[in-house]
Formats: structure tokens, C-alpha cells, sequence
């Protein structure tokens, strides 16, 4: 997800084993902006949506692997901007997002864990991540789209800025109407294709 409208949730603001959400246990207007530049930003955890159970494809040979869960991070950059016209013809100035998939496991080298190690290791659920202070560092695909490439704490005395949108929190198990209303197309899209979708969104697109 590279791009932000904002959300509105009921979320207040401010060896290998698959796992739930439970570490125990967005319609926006179309608009093109140029990709987020290779660097080190300021960010903090906007969104976390639970995408269910995708299909996973073998990156070295291209055939079909095991599904796996798997759930979208997004952070919010303070610093980066981007001018959007909302529906009512008024434009304006917001912060720009990025997003990256992990899978749900708590095998200590998955890249969720390593996220969590660095930046909240006691923390029980994932949703005590939103709002979480970061620096995150941005790389490129090998098509040059931007990408998450490192997450770590802010140093010590830095304070990110405040969120200027509402965190959101999408629980496939308890799937909320509107927070998946507010989803951009491409994000209901792959929930709906996920394994085990159970068609909880069908009367909602």
C-alpha cells in the first residue's frame, strides 16, 4: 500500500509455528505520486490488517509452495508528503504511507520476529504495535518500487511526530464493515482470495 486515505476505525489514535493476531495463542481517490526515495525515515505504525490465509509461490522456482497467514504492516512517514483531493474537491496535504507483508509465525529468524525483537519483544498482540515510534529504511524491488528493508527503534531522545491519521486494526476473525470499506481495492481484493475466506464481505463490496 503506497498511498492513504484516511481511515476511520474503532481503534482509539494515539522451530516453526503459525500464529494468530494474538502473539499468545480503504476506499481512498486514485492518485499517481511518485515512488518513496531510498533512505532512512521517521515513521510510526499506522495500520496492521490481517490479510487470512494466502497462497504462497516458491521464489526460486516459481511453483506453488504452502499458504501460509500472512498480515500487512503500514507505517505512516511524517516527513514525506503528498497532496490528495478528496471527494468533496478539497485537497489535502498528508503524510505518505508504506506498507510490507510478514507471516504470521514466531520462528525466532522470520522477519516478523525479528521486527518484534527490535522494536516491542513483550508485547502479547500485535495490535499493541499502532502507533509504535520507528525508523524504517527504504530500498528498492528489482522493478524500483520502494520497499520496507529494516525497521528499528528511533534513537534515543528522537520523538516521531504524532499520527495524523487514525491507526487502524482489521481482524480477519472479527472482520469489521467499515474498516473494510475503508481498505483500498487491491487490500479487500486479497482478503477475499484468501483460503479461509468465508465470505463475510460479500454483501460489503
Amino acid at each position: 500500500m503506497g498511498q492513504n486515505a484516511k481511515i476511520k476505525s474503532n481503534v482509539t489514535r494515539k522451530g516453526k509455528q503459525i500464529m494468530t493476531l494474538h502473539l499468545n495463542g480503504m476506499g481512498t481517490p486514485k492518485t499517481k505520486s511518485p515512488r518513496i526515495e531510498e533512505g532512512t525515515y521517521m515513521a510510526r505504525i499506522v495500520a496492521i490488517i490481517d490479510l487470512g490465509l494466502q497462497a504462497q509461490t516458491d521464489w526460486q522456482t516459481g511453483e506453488p509452495s504452502e499458504s501460509k497467514k500472512r498480515v500487512l504492516i503500514t507505517w505512516e512517514l511524517p516527513t514525506e508528503r503528498i497532496s490528495i483531493t478528496d471527494e468533496d474537491g478539497e485537497v489535502e496535504d498528508l503524510p505518505r504511507w508504506i506498507s510490507k507483508e510478514y507471516t504470521l509465525s514466531n520462528y525466532e529468524q522470520s522477519n516478523l520476529m525479528k521486527l518484534l525483537s527490535g522494536l516491542a519483544p513483550d508485547i502479547k498482540d500485535l495490535q499493541e504495535l499502532l502507533d509504535r515510534q520507528c525508523m524504517i529504511s527504504v530500498g528498492s524491488t528489482s522493478g524500483g518500487n520502494a520497499k520496507v528493508t529494516g525497521v528499528v527503534k528511533p534513537p534515543m531522545g528522537m520523538d516521531v511526530p504524532p499520527l495524523e491519521n487514525d491507526s487502524s486494526y482489521f481482524d480477519f476473525d472479527s472482520p469489521d464493515e467499515d474498516l473494510f470499506k475503508s481498505q483500498i481495492g487491491w487490500i479487500r481484493q486479497k482478503v477475499m482470495d484468501a483460503e479461509n475466506y468465508t465470505g463475510f464481505a460479500d454483501q460489503w463490496v
